[in-house]
């Protein structure tokens, strides 16, 4: 309710010449707030947008309220009658709608411009960060505050520079200079600085935008004086890290985010057909051609710029064949040289060759709804990219710190669920990036893979993840003497040819993860002799696989074994029997990570020789295989840093992430089991005790150790449906 005009209820407040002047100034009031929107509509109809109907009714209302007051009629009119207009103006006040139209920004763009609105006025807030990918509307979000702040004259002046990709600080300070109408001269930077900043102390509450910022600069040799007379800066960039070595706090940073493909389609369409249409006005399209520009559209997966470079090349084609043209370049992962210049601008900025060849790997790989950045760091341990002489911690930091760097960049997301995901364009960049070695063919409802024809000779990495392939039929043998790395998860495989893996001497990373109907795998695999890394999570029905002796190079085995295997993962396979081969665990003393999460050792010594173990998570079938193991390897200082250990029945998910995001974990987990003495390990941190009807016997072994020793106790008892929860 508007502040000095509301009376208590049933009140009137004052007399009828106070009521009358209390009006006239919130007359005054409305009939501001009126031009404020018809100036946004101005803004917006330049554009070619209408607009919205609330806001229509809303200016409607306006003139109804004025009529109202109007001289005329309140000649007639008592003090409750005046009170009761009173009241109608100010709560139509409060009820001021927001002009910016939904169908063209969203309500995400709202959200941002509230924001920014909120950091300009608040007087601790100094610099102002705008960041986000390459043509996802930065620039435009910060084109429409300096027209927002001119108009309602919330500052004195606004200032625009464009900062270049290879800016000097002399170069800068003149085109500072230049956009105050202020002249420098000579080439001394300290003597240009000096007058620079004498000038912004002349000139008070301005804003300074610099736009497109690409790496640090030092604002206190440009002289930039932020904490005189209010100034204030807005940096927009596409590299986060910038903006926070600019001093730019995390809060008084914007994330400026793709539209949502599926949510916002809508703004998606209304957006293309605006820009496909002319001083304006949005373009009409035939139902036919509607409906195949509306899949086109969808590929360009919310990113404004494509959408508006996709609009602009399609202008006044009705022709459903240049369409559908267009649609299967899009699918094939062709993207427009204007779209993919600015894209690469981010790739091209990672100096680091190791990094670009990390984020190349990254594209082959399928986004996920719950795929976080401990995901991200498996797959590229997994994917061979972290190899070295070096600890499996020293790996998992490095990944942890390639993820960030590629997220700093603008090119890996994160979601409002907090997953990690590589936008659409992004991964077309990547693979045109690399068109004459990669093949992929990501989520494309594939029931088979593709005809022999487009496995080239130079084809170095494959990527058919997400798909429906049910089968690799018999006698397909791509030949591919070049290719590394080949990603077949998240499919229906049940049968490989025997003679698909033939022709393929240089495969290093094979993963077949999530093919829950695979049953075997052939016996071409074992002569992979350069195979550094197999992927077999989550098949299910995996019950066999090929003799894999003659694989030497094997390094990361997700599902099985050899001598210089260092990464095993066996979560989730029950029906393979472990050990496949007598001692084959024994033999594996290269090994640093091991997951058997839902298998179990049959016996301690198959775990015996395992000395450069960094990382166990998996359980024993029997208490003597348990103490065994806790006696003799970890009480003697041969156990691994981090360790999750279950004894009894383990049907629930393990989160694996966890472990990667806090590397010195060791946990042990006691289910429901009819045995009863138990060992714990010296340097256990977390026991968990779920539906236990033994727990009362772990009383003796938690007796022995030193309570402090303890960060969580966590017992969970629902027997007869009773229940408990302890926190030590």
């Amino acid at each position: 309710m508007h502040r000095g005009f509301v009376a208590g209820e049933g009140e009137v407040s004052g007399s009828s010449d106070d009521c009358k002047r209390d009006l006239n100034e919130l007359v005054s009031d409305l009939t501001r707030e009126e031009e404020d929107i018809k100036g946004q509509l101005q803004w917006l109809e330049s554009r070619g947008k209408k607009p919205k109907i609330e806001v229509d009714y809303w200016l409607d209302q306006v003139q109804n309220l004025k009529t109202r007051a109007d001289d005329h009629h309140m000649q007639q009119f008592g003090s409750m009658d005046i009170q009761d207009l009173i009241d109608d103006m100010a709560g139509h006040m409060e009820e001021k709608p927001l002009v910016v139209s939904n169908e063209f920004v969203g309500l995400k763009f709202e959200k941002n411009v509230d924001e920014m609105w909120n950091l300009l006025g608040d007087d601790e807030v100094l610099i102002i960060g705008i960041h986000g990918m390459g043509g996802v509307g930065k620039t435009f979000l910060a084109t429409y505050m300096e027209n927002e702040i001119k108009r309602k004259k919330s500052f004195k002046h606004v200032f625009w520079v464009t900062v270049s990709h290879d800016f000097t600080i002399l170069k800068l300070q003149h085109h500072i200079a230049e956009t105050m109408g202020v002249k420098l001269y000579g080439d001394d930077e300290r003597s240009r600085a000096t007058i620079l900043a004498s000038e912004l102390e002349k000139i008070e509450k301005s804003v300074l935008i610099l736009d497109d910022v690409w790496k640090y600069i030092d604002l206190e040799k440009v002289r930039i004086p932020l904490r005189m007379n209010g100034i204030k800066l807005i940096i927009t960039s596409r590299l986060k890290h910038v903006c926070q070595q600019m001093d730019c706090l995390q809060d008084h940073m914007i994330t400026v985010t793709p539209l949502d493909a599926i949510e916002e389609e809508h703004i998606c369409w209304e957006l293309f057909l605006l820009k496909l249409g002319h001083h304006g006005i949005p373009a009409t399209l035939p139902p036919k051609v509607e409906e195949v520009a509306r899949s086109v559209v969808k590929k360009c997966d919310g990113l404004p710029v494509a959408i508006s470079v996709m609009a602009r090349s399609m202008k006044e084609q009705d022709d459903i064949h240049w369409w559908k043209h267009a649609l299967n370049k899009v699918e094939n992962f062709e993207i427009r040289e204007e779209v993919k210049a600015v894209l690469k601008r981010s790739y091209d900025n990672l100096i680091d060759k190791d990094l670009q060849k990390c984020f190349l790997y990254c594209a082959l790989l399928p986004n996920r709804l719950d795929f976080g950045e401990g995901d991200w760091v498996k797959s590229l341990v997994e994917g061979g990219m972290l190899n070295g002489k070096r600890s499996l911690g020293e790996m998992i930091d490095e990944g942890y710190v390639i993820i960030d760097k590629l997220i700093n960049h603008s090119l890996l997301l994160i979601d409002t669920w907090d997953s990690i995901y590589m936008h659409d364009l992004v991964r077309n960049m990547a693979c045109d990036i690399m068109k004459d070695k990669y093949m992929v063919k990501i989520d494309k409802k594939l029931k088979k893979i593709p005809d022999l024809g487009e496995w080239r000779d130079d084809l170095e990495a494959v990527s058919l993840a997400s798909n429906k392939i049910e089968e690799i039929q018999e006698g397909a043998s791509p030949k591919c003497p070049r290719l590394s790395t080949l990603i077949l998860s998240k499919n229906r495989i049940a049968h490989i040819s025997d003679s698909f893996f033939t022709r393929m001497n240089a495969l290093a990373v094979l993963d077949l993860s999530d093919n829950e109907e695979l049953i075997s795998l052939p016996n071409s695999l074992s002569n992979l002799r350069s195979l550094i890394s197999l992927v077999l999570r989550r098949c299910r029905k995996l019950k066999s696989i090929p003799p894999l002796e003659k694989l030497q190079a094997l390094s990361t085995l997700v599902m099985e074994n050899l001598v210089n295997l260092k990464w095993l993962d066996l979560s989730q396979n029950r029906l393979i029997p472990l050990p496949v081969a007598e001692g084959v665990l024994s033999r594996l003393t290269n090994m640093q990570y091991l997951d058997l999460s839902s298998c179990s050792i049959k016996k301690v010594e198959d775990a015996k020789g395992m000395t450069m173990l960094e990382c166990f998570q998996g359980g024993f079938l029997d208490r003597d295989n348990h103490n065994h193991y806790v006696q003799q390897i970890f009480n003697n200082g041969y156990g691994p840093k981090t360790y999750r250990i279950y004894f009894g029945k383990c049907d629930y998910y393990w989160y694996q992430e966890e472990i990667f995001e806090e590397f010195n974990f060791r946990r042990l987990l006691f289910t429901d089991c009819p045995e009863k003495p138990y060992l714990l390990p010296r340097d256990l941190v977390d026991l968990n005790v779920y539906d236990n009807k033994q727990w009362e016997y772990l009383c003796a072994a938690l007796s022995s150790k030193d309570p402090s020793s303890f960060k969580k106790i966590f017992i969970i008892l629902n027997f007869n449906r009773s229940y408990f929860e302890y926190f030590y």
